[in-house]
Formats: structure tokens, C-alpha cells, sequence
């Protein structure tokens, strides 16, 4: 079992600061309003979780590190639908040791890219239920050492379900939806539970819990589609300030507690929530 320590760390970057800000879904924008989040993301990983099983116990690995540029956001479109994206750019480096002498190897281009459609379902001052696909685009290479993506196309199909209280100032939203790769070798089981609260009039601070579990056909997966495997838990908060209506810069914090064959990192964000 990971540390009671490590547990503290984790919880205390959960409650302080980390990924970004609540996003708009499942309140489905307007349409002419929406959110638009970029942001610069630092990961940094030395160790990683067993292949062999589940584990929260970090063993030695090879040490990953990616600076990424990404930009998020959401575009109403008019009668309860909305047009969601997560764009990505990285500079990846991974060292292992061979011997007595380290091993570097570089990669930097597009990452995979998602791009969907969100539905409003229900939606009043107080709760909100949408559903959203989206689909992964295999823009980022699989080729390279290290891989800038999977290769391979999927679709998610998620349910997004939201609570607020106190006028808005404290609220709840689940996320929960498998990701489907089209060549049907493996499927993702994904969750998401975020929670945020205003913190006086101009702080607004949020948590995050992910959850990937794979489910792999009776077969192995092939050595092609080995990145379609993604099993992972991780922690995460973010602080952010309202600087002026419509703009919130926020910093953040996520880490890796529990995995299985998947680095056990840190990544640090910072950037900026434009609303309009």
C-alpha cells in the first residue's frame, strides 16, 4: 500500500491546487458564449507503477519529462448543443540507464487531439445532465521514441452530471463514459469527479479524482497497440483568480498515486480561463 505520507501529499495537492478549473458542461453554453482555457502543462516522472498488476507502490523507471502546450474549451452552439475541444502540443524526453551510462531519446510534435459534441439534457440554476462524444484523432505520432500518441482512433461517449449549491458557489460534476478504440483491441473504463468552491469573491479553488481502467480482449494486446493501455489513478486540484470578468488565471497541481505500467508523475499547469 502506498505511504500514509505519500496519501497526505496527495490529498494535500487535491485540496490546494491542480488540473484546471471546473469547465461549463454539464451547463451546456448559449449560444455566441463559451469557455476557452490555454495552458502550459510540466510532467515530470522517475519512477512507475508494476506491469504486472495494479499497485499504488512506485517502482524504478525510466525518467519521463514533458513540457506541453494544450488548450481547452467549449462553444455554444444553440438549441443544447455546444462544440468541446482539447488541443495538444508537446516536447517529451525520456532517460533510462543501460549500464553505467544514461540513454536519452526526444520527440515533439502534436499530440492526439479530441474534438466532440456536447448535448444539453437537463439543465436548471441548481442541476444540469448532458451527454458528450468525442472523438481522439490520432494527430500525434506513434512512430517516435517516445510516442506523442496511440495511433489509433476512438470515440468517448460520456454522461456528464452536475450539482450546485449556495448560488453556485460550491458545486459537484461526474464525468463517466468509456473511450472505444475503433481498431477493437482494447476500451478505456474513465471517471472523473471534480469538485470546486468560491473562496470569497475572486478565488474559486477545485479537486479532481481520475480514474482509466482498461478492459483488453481475451487477446494481448498487440506490441502496435500497446498505448491504448491507460491505467491509472490520479489526484488534482487547481487555485484560480478572477482577475476580471471573464478571465481567471489559475495554477495547478495533479499526481499520479496508482497505476498500472504507467509512469508515477507530477505535472504542474498554469494559464488562463477566458469566458465570453
Amino acid at each position: 500500500m502506498i505511504a500514509p505520507v505519500r496519501w497526505g501529499g496527495a490529498w494535500a495537492g487535491l485540496l490546494l491546487a491542480a488540473i484546471t478549473p471546473a469547465a461549463a458542461a454539464p451547463w451546456v453554453p448559449p449560444a455566441g458564449h463559451g469557455v476557452v482555457k490555454p495552458m502550459l502543462r510540466l510532467f515530470d516522472a522517475q519512477t512507475g507503477f508494476s506491469p504486472s498488476g495494479w499497485s499504488s507502490d512506485p517502482i524504478a523507471g525510466p525518467t519521463e519529462r514533458e513540457t506541453q502546450l494544450r488548450v481547452t474549451g467549449e462553444a455554444g452552439l444553440g438549441h443544447g448543443f455546444a462544440l468541446e475541444y482539447d488541443l495538444r502540443y508537446g516536447f517529451l524526453s525520456k532517460i533510462r540507464r543501460k549500464g553505467k551510462r544514461d540513454l536519452a531519446s526526444f520527440a515533439h510534435g502534436p499530440r492526439d487531439q479530441e474534438i466532440g459534441l456536447a448535448h444539453r439534457l437537463v439543465a436548471t440554476r441548481q442541476m444540469a445532465a448532458a451527454w458528450v462524444v468525442n472523438v481522439v484523432i490520432p494527430t500525434g505520432s506513434a512512430a517516435t521514441t517516445p510516442a506523442l500518441g496511440t495511433g489509433r482512433w476512438a470515440i468517448e461517449p460520456d454522461l456528464d452530471l452536475g450539482r450546485r449549491w449556495d448560488g453556485g458557489r460550491v458545486g459537484v460534476s461526474a464525468q463517466v463514459g468509456p473511450r472505444i478504440f475503433l481498431d477493437g483491441y482494447a476500451e478505456q473504463l474513465r471517471a472523473t469527479l471534480t469538485l470546486d468552491a468560491a473562496l470569497g469573491r475572486r478565488f474559486r479553488l477545485s479537486g479532481e479524482a481520475f480514474f482509466s481502467r482498461t478492459a483488453r480482449n481475451r487477446r494481448p494486446l498487440p506490441t502496435a497497440a500497446s498505448g491504448e493501455a491507460y491505467d491509472v489513478l490520479r489526484l488534482g486540484g487547481a487555485l484560480s483568480y478572477r482577475l476580471r470578468p471573464g478571465v481567471a488565471p489559475f495554477l495547478g497541481y495533479e499526481r499520479y498515486v496508482a497505476g498500472q505500467g504507467i509512469h508515477a508523475g507530477e505535472r504542474f499547469v498554469m494559464g488562463v480561463e477566458l469566458s465570453y
